[in-house]
Formats: C-alpha cells, sequence, structure tokens
C-alpha cells in the first residue's frame, strides 16, 4: 500500500515567508521565524515533503541568491523530499533550482505556455520531477484553471483538460482551489474528486486546511494521494505533530515518524 502524503508549503519573497488568502499575500516572518516556530531546518519530522515556492515577480539574481541561501540554512539538517519553483520560464531556470537542492519543481505557467521545455526537462530529470500546480476556481458555474500566479485565466477544466495533464511529463498534480485559498474552512473535496475522476496521476488537494480533521477526512478517501496546506497560523507550533499522529490513530497508510522529535526543536 503505498502510504499518503501530508505536505507542507512556504511561500517567500525578499527575505520573507508570506501567508496567502484568495492570492493575496501578507507578509509573516523571516528564515528564523519560520525555525522557531516550526523546527524548520532542525527536524520536519510531521511532514513527508516540503514546498517553497519563490512568488516574487521578476526576480533578479540578488534575489534568487538570497533565496537560495535561506533554503539551505532551512535544509540543513532535514531529510524530507523538496520541491522548488515559481517563475519557471526556461530550461535554465529550472536547472538553477535541482542545482540548488529541489528533488522536485514546482510547475505552472509552462503546462500550459511551453510543452517542449516541460518535456526537455522530463528528459533531463524525469517526469517525476515535475510536479503540476494547477491553480482554480469557479467561474460563471465552470471550473476555471489560472496560470501566471492566478493572474490570468487558462483553460476550462473538463474531461479534455484531464486528458492533457495525464499526457503530459509531469508527475504529482496539485490541484489548488483559488476560492478557499488561507480561508481555513475546508478543502474542495467534492468538487475536485468529481473533476478529476478520470486523472491517472497521483492527485494532492490545495486550498481551505485548517484544523487536523479537514487533513485527516481528505486522506481517508482512496482517490487522494496527499493534502498540500500552506496555513501558518493554523498549524503553528505542535499543529503538524498532531496532523500525523491523528492519520496514524485513523488507521490512516502514512510514513510512522517520531513526530515528539520536533516539540524539543520549536
Amino acid at each position: 500500500m503505498i502510504n499518503k502524503r501530508i505536505i507542507y508549503s512556504l511561500l517567500y519573497s525578499s527575505g520573507f515567508f508570506y501567508l496567502s488568502r484568495n492570492f493575496r499575500l501578507q507578509k509573516v516572518g523571516d528564515v528564523k521565524w519560520i525555525k522557531n516556530n516550526y523546527g524548520f531546518g532542525e527536524t520536519c519530522n510531521s511532514i513527508d515533503e516540503l514546498i517553497i515556492t519563490l512568488v516574487t515577480n521578476n526576480p533578479d539574481k540578488a534575489e534568487y541568491k538570497e533565496y537560495f541561501k535561506n533554503i539551505k540554512i532551512l535544509k540543513k539538517n532535514f531529510f524530507v523530499p523538496l520541491t522548488l519553483g515559481g517563475g519557471i520560464r526556461n530550461f535554465d531556470n529550472a536547472k538553477m533550482y535541482f542545482d540548488n537542492g529541489a528533488d522536485k519543481i514546482l510547475i505552472n505557467t509552462i503546462f500550459y505556455d511551453n510543452n517542449k521545455l516541460l518535456n526537455k526537462i522530463a528528459n533531463e530529470y524525469g517526469a517525476q520531477a515535475n510536479t503540476l500546480m494547477i491553480d482554480y476556481k469557479k467561474f460563471n458555474g465552470k471550473f476555471i484553471s489560472f496560470k501566471e500566479c492566478g493572474k490570468i485565466q487558462a483553460e476550462v477544466i473538463n474531461i479534455n483538460f484531464i486528458k492533457k495533464i495525464n499526457k503530459s511529463e509531469v508527475g504529482d498534480v496539485i490541484f489548488n482551489s483559488m476560492d478557499r485559498d488561507g480561508n481555513g474552512a475546508g478543502l474542495d473535496i467534492d468538487s475536485v474528486r468529481k473533476f478529476t475522476k478520470n486523472l491517472n496521476k497521483p492527485l494532492l488537494i490545495m486550498g481551505g486546511a485548517g484544523k487536523p480533521d479537514h487533513i485527516t477526512n481528505c486522506l481517508n478517501i482512496k482517490k487522494f494521494s496527499g493534502v498540500v496546506t500552506a496555513n501558518l497560523f493554523n498549524f503553528l507550533g505542535d499543529g503538524l505533530n498532531k496532523i500525523r499522529n491523528q492519520t496514524i490513530t485513523n488507521g490512516i497508510s502514512v510514513a510512522k515518524f517520531d513526530t515528539n522529535l520536533i516539540n524539543s526543536n520549536v
């Protein structure tokens, strides 16, 4: 049996990490704040994977340098797979992320605009190294995907859209609800189950997780391979530890870590 995954996501720009609500960013704290409140860079023993996305528009060399410096600080002593992304528009962008510690990269816009580049990255690093983020929202009764960090409408999510994903050189697929982003009111489980019934890629869901029950209820559903959350405040302190323990208590197949270790490092 394949283990379900609990994945944490951080948003980064210009030396600080951010909280997102409906794709509007709020500055939270720097790398020291993250380490003090979550133990990132010490154990990360309550999550299966970590995503750190650079959300700066048109980052320059200095921005990338600082971003990778802070990732190195966080990555020093944790061993969970790391996904990096943000603004990938050419092969050199992708290579830079892999060269700086990424196990996977986060893909969005090039899925719509540059299939040749997507294939080139897959040929070099493997399709499993491309994690596809589908940002979507409901509009006029239809579910619409967005690109360019949620700024531009892309395609209607329908059976042809799912077929396009199935044919793409990607591994995990994250469906991220823009409507529920950061509200902590619960994941959009029913909608995602409905429009991904023909998806043949590992399915992850994001947007709306605000308490452990939201995550464990989702992981109990066979269709979902994992849950991604970027909610910094709802899972502050030992919140991630509690989620891991609750999944195990509920008999969900997850990797069993020594979650007590994380408490000595926060």
